[in-house]
């Protein structure tokens, strides 16, 4: 989100004490930069939200025992992208 960023209207819905909330507490100049900021730090959560949940489910145990947490993270960032192995270790691209 920058100040360079091309704008696109978009149209939803809001509950009306949403909306009456908004327009008493955010001058109508600012409204757009304001619900623009309030969705992206929703999406933020929404992703470090799913992040923690893959966390939470890699493998524990000691099969990746004597494996740096950066190789193993890695490994798995190629395997959740569909991205061979190979690229991990600069042998292919």
């Amino acid at each position: 989100m920058g100040v360079s960023a091309s704008k696109e209207r978009a149209t939803f819905s809001i509950a009306a004490d949403i909306k009456s909330r908004l327009e008493d507490e955010v001058p109508k100049s600012e409204r757009s930069r304001f619900v623009e900021k309030a969705i992206d730090q929703a999406l933020r959560a929404v992703a470090v939200k799913r992040l923690k949940n893959i966390l939470d489910e890699l493998p524990r145990g000691s099969s990746h025992k004597g494996e740096s947490t950066t190789d193993f993270l890695r490994a798995q960032r190629m395997k959740w992208d569909g991205r061979p192995l190979d690229v991990l270790k600069g042998s292919k691209e």
